[in-house]
């Protein structure tokens, strides 16, 4: 039996090709058959969240969020001591994030990738691979200090089994939902630091305005975000900054201030956690 060619193969002035009845009607139902088919199992949140197996098309949400860990609240300020024993009083603190992206697990790290940028000297992350389908780009600024979860956005996988997703903080010339205005940066921070042993504080006003990246590993599972809409997506990677360790590492009195928000930013990063959520049981269809 001959077959038709394909459409892609005509050439100009070719005439179409006429499809037999039965080939349409066949054509027709297994459209409608897809259509109708049950969409693709979904992780059951068991086991090690990585790697992950998500089927093509799959609606993937990423939600920022923060945790202050230990940090007592005084007034406006968040108070915590680092590892080093400095005393950090943030009074505020915003941080522009511009991309997310699931990276499959075949796409081993790079040198870059892999180093720490604990280190004010370190080489930090930059996306250096091809994007993945499932890659969102929506900057955004967060008033970290108010440490509320918001939405990035939602992509789609590409069939690809993951391992980490990427994060990616940008300079941008935006404003928070509360006002405050980045001029082409990536971070602020104000607020006082004491050194271990003494009682005076120094005041922290600190700004960068370049872009840094880091690889982090999908490290485990998570509850659902409460406030994402069910049929918006079907996964939700959770991507929650620690701004406590952020200042981890550090000897504060050695650095200017360009510089100590340059090795916030990537310590930021650096520590962040991203867990698995799939939507719950109850909204499948």
């Amino acid at each position: 039996m001959s077959v038709p060619p394909s459409l892609t193969d005509l050439s100009p002035g070719t005439p179409r090709p006429r499809l037999s009845l039965r080939t349409c009607l066949a054509v027709s139902l297994a459209a409608r058959l897809a259509a109708c088919a049950p969409a693709p199992a979904l992780p059951d949140g068991t086991g090690p969240a990585a790697p992950l197996h998500l089927a093509a098309g799959t609606p993937v949400a990423y939600v920022l969020d923060w945790s202050w860990d230990d940090a007592t609240v005084d007034g406006d300020a968040h108070v915590f001591t680092t590892d080093r024993g400095y005393t950090i009083s943030l009074e505020t603190a915003y941080l522009a994030t511009g991309r997310a992206e699931l990276v499959p697990c075949a796409d081993a790290p790079s040198l870059a990738d892999a180093v720490s940028t604990l280190l004010i000297s370190t080489a930090h992350a930059a996306h250096s691979r091809a994007g993945d389908s499932s890659a969102v780009t929506a900057p955004v600024v967060e008033p970290a200090h108010t440490a509320r979860p918001h939405l990035l956005g939602r992509a789609f996988a590409s069939g690809h089994t993951y391992c980490n997703v990427h994060l990616l903080g940008v300079p941008v010339a935006a404003a928070a939902a509360d006002g405050f205005t980045l001029a082409r940066e990536s971070l602020v921070l104000t607020g006082h630091w004491t050194a271990p042993g003494s009682t005076e504080p120094r005041r922290l006003h600190a700004r960068i305005n370049l872009q840094d990246g880091s690889l982090r590993p999908l490290s485990g599972w998570t509850a659902f975000p409460t406030d994402l809409a069910p049929a918006s997506a079907s996964v939700a990677v959770v991507l929650t900054r620690h701004p406590t360790r952020a200042f981890n590492k550090l000897e504060l009195e050695r650095l200017s201030d360009t510089d100590l928000a340059f090795a916030v930013l990537g310590n930021l990063l650096q520590t962040t956690e991203a867990r698995v959520a799939t939507r719950p049981a109850t909204h499948l269809r």
